[in-house]
């Protein structure tokens, strides 16, 4: 079967997004008006829109928890970063370097891989909700889950 390439914005809506919010997040993130918007209301309702099933760690501390740091150590590849801060939109980093920049940016970013993304929310007081989320494997026999969503 070909496989059709994909935009990034695209393979993270559909990985990571539950079923009844992609649509809408997908148009808003290929829109150019519409795209800064997209992103700062993603961020800001993050535990609404992401599948539960593809989150394999969270918490504010994420960049210091062990797990976290073996999983990106194992990473060689490129990620780009979607964000409403045109500074770090559109970037592509090496995984670790791309997952620090989101840590430290002043906005929400979103780290996207091969398969895997790490989601920075966006700054508050409390905190910050960051979480990392793992894909289904492409070559899976199984249905994906998340269309059940």
């Amino acid at each position: 079967m070909k496989q059709i390439n994909k935009t990034p914005e695209e393979r993270f809506v559909r990985a990571f997004v539950k079923k009844g919010y992609r649509e809408r997040l997908l148009h808003e993130l290929t829109s150019p008006k519409k795209r800064t918007r997209g992103l700062s209301r993603f961020c800001h309702q993050m535990g609404e829109l992401l599948d539960p099933a593809r989150i394999a760690l969270q918490g504010g501390d994420l960049e210091r928890q062990p797990s976290f740091r073996t999983f990106l150590a194992a990473r060689r590849e490129s990620c780009v970063l979607l964000s409403p801060d045109g500074a770090f939109d559109g970037l592509t980093l090496p995984a670790e370097e791309a997952a620090d920049a989101a840590f430290f940016a002043p906005d929400a970013v979103i780290v996207l891989g091969g398969d895997f993304a790490v989601v920075c929310g966006e700054p508050m007081k409390g905190g910050r909700e960051k979480a990392l989320l793992t894909a289904p494997a492409p070559h899976s026999s199984k249905g994906d889950a998340s269309d059940d969503k």
